[in-house]
């Protein structure tokens, strides 16, 4: 019986090899400078065990190809082309998505195709392909347009009281304090309250589940990636959908799962109506003609042209894109406010000329927090926080997948549909050549005149074209309101408790910086 069990283990080893490695030579064959993959995980060992968090890798292997537009690299056995050139990556965003329309192809989606809670992950629009990827995002683009943020600004600034209360008590105490397990539980309580009506008051406790749970999707063991690898095995998918076998964080899953049903059952017994994010989701399954046009038509909104044909939106999309717009804001938006929080209290003259900017905005209000257009023309307020996302992007680096044969025009580089594409978002925000003094924290760079020195595609934060991040209006300004509330009223003060290099933790999904950053903060006269 012993020998049994390990033949099957070894002939499940040489099957692993197998698939991982039997396209190691594809870059050698078509010329294409590359780094060689090794069994297991490809071309980097570091993101199985945790060495190294991507994002290094990213910018690691950015500098290492400094005169390439593009080299090629092994993700477990997937050959994937880095694209450096920017007139390449507009191509792939923008002027020829259609041949880049899905972010993950098939065989890389198999991470989310295993029980019936990994599943729930792949219907968000993160993950959807093709024509139901047009279908969703087509159907939910007016709940992110101006007209609908306009609405969510009383829900985000009734939290920001709750933030400010906290730095109160900050102030008075004289402590150094984590920027951002302050910042997550505003990013939390907003989202909570924008999304579900709900208020988790994380000020009052942080300790509660739903805190916890929100914190733990974005962090990752060695043993989660051991697991998730066991996917790409032949036969391992059907055999963990039949077993519903769950891999990828299922308590989490079914816990916020359970609370998003509950909340549309109630909406639907009592017909209580609060305009979040699930009643905005719930007037998307009405049939068409029922949404409101003078939203749509509204001439800022970039809306992809597509009309719905293959399928109607069901309660698992409604669920599994609020669970996405959940966990992923919550971490994105706490780390960039941290971040902007740190970088402020290094650079004194930044954080007072940015207090000048929202004083005034609060004076021409009567001492009251801006309107929502005022909010959304303070330039500096926007360039510190575009500066922030640039130094530390939440998102290291975007993932393409070839949908249809293309070659790169002016170019003899062909890709074949399934390919993956990776464009190096670390790699080009810390190029010189586009932003001076990369290392530096310096709001200028986002300036009218920097800007307009460089291609848009120079700055990847919230992504481009299509495929761009359909929260970035809500997430900015969710991160608007928050410095306002706070700057108006307290200034940053360094902590010498902050790491002398920061480093990113490789256990986090964001790359957030390995043991946190800090501040004190102090009341202003």
């Amino acid at each position: 019986m012993i020998l049994e069990i390990v033949l099957v283990i070894l002939t499940l080893i040489l099957l692993l090899y197998r698939y991982v490695t039997k396209n190691f030579d594809h870059w050698k064959k078509k010329g294409v400078p590359h780094i060689q993959g090794v069994f297991p995980c490809g071309s980097h060992t570091e993101i199985l065990t945790q060495g190294k968090h991507i994002s290094v890798l990213v910018k690691e292997d950015y500098e290492k190809f400094k005169e390439k537009d593009f080299f090629g690299i092994y993700m477990l056995g997937k050959p994937a082309l880095v694209v450096k050139n920017i007139d390449m990556i507009r191509n792939i965003m923008v002027k020829d998505f259609n041949h880049f329309v899905d972010r993950n192809g098939e065989s890389m989606r198999q991470w989310a195709q295993g029980g019936d809670m990994d599943q729930l992950w792949a219907k968000g629009m993160s993950e959807l392909c093709g024509e139901h990827w047009k279908d969703v995002r087509s159907s939910f683009s007016p709940i992110f347009t101006s007209g609908k943020m306009k609405g969510m600004l009383k829900f985000i600034a009734e939290v920001g009281q709750s933030l400010k209360k906290d730095f109160h008590k900050l102030a008075e105490s004289g402590q150094d304090f984590e920027l951002k397990e302050e910042f997550g539980k505003f990013s939390l309580d907003s989202l909570a309250c924008c999304a579900f009506g709900l208020n988790p008051k994380s000020f009052e406790d942080n300790s509660g589940v739903f805190a916890k749970y929100a914190a733990s999707v974005f962090q990752v063991s060695v043993l989660d990636n051991i697991k998730i690898m066991t996917r790409f095995l032949p036969g391992s998918v059907f055999l963990q959908q039949k077993l519903n076998i769950n891999f990828f964080k299922p308590k989490e899953t079914k816990y916020f799962k359970d609370i998003i049903l509950k909340t549309i059952q109630h909406r639907r017994e009592t017909g209580v109506r609060v305009n979040d994010l699930i009643d905005l989701m719930l007037d998307c399954m009405k049939p068409a003609g029922n949404v409101e046009k003078a939203d749509i038509d509204e001439p800022e909104d970039v809306h992809l042209k597509h009309h719905k044909k293959f399928v109607e939106l069901n309660e698992d999309i409604i669920v599994s894109n609020c669970l996405l717009f959940l966990v992923a804001g919550y971490d994105t938006t706490g780390m960039t406010l941290a971040v902007m929080g740190y970088f402020l209290s290094k650079y004194p003259l930044v954080q007072t000329k940015l207090q000048e900017e929202i004083d005034q905005a609060f004076e021409e209000n009567g001492g009251l927090l801006p309107e929502y257009q005022v909010i959304q023309e303070l330039p500096y307020l926007e360039m510190c926080i575009m500066e922030s996302l640039r130094m530390y992007s939440p998102a290291g680096a975007l993932f393409r997948t070839c949908t249809k044969d293309y070659t790169f025009p002016e170019t003899n580089v062909s890709v074949m549909k399934d390919d993956l594409i990776i464009l190096p978002v670390i790699g080009i925000h810390s190029d010189e050549s586009y932003y001076p003094n990369p290392e530096e924290f310096n709001p200028e760079n986002f300036s009218k005149e920097a800007k307009a020195l460089r291609s848009p595609y120079t700055f990847l934060g919230f992504g481009q074209g299509p495929r761009g991040c359909i929260g970035m209006r809500f997430a900015l300004l969710e991160a608007k309101v928050a410095m306002i509330e706070i700057l108006h009223s307290f200034s940053f003060v360094y902590s010498n408790k902050n790491p002398e290099v920061l480093e990113l933790d490789p256990s986090s999904e964001t790359g957030y910086i390995k043991g946190g950053l800090f501040a004190k903060i102090q009341k202003r006269c």
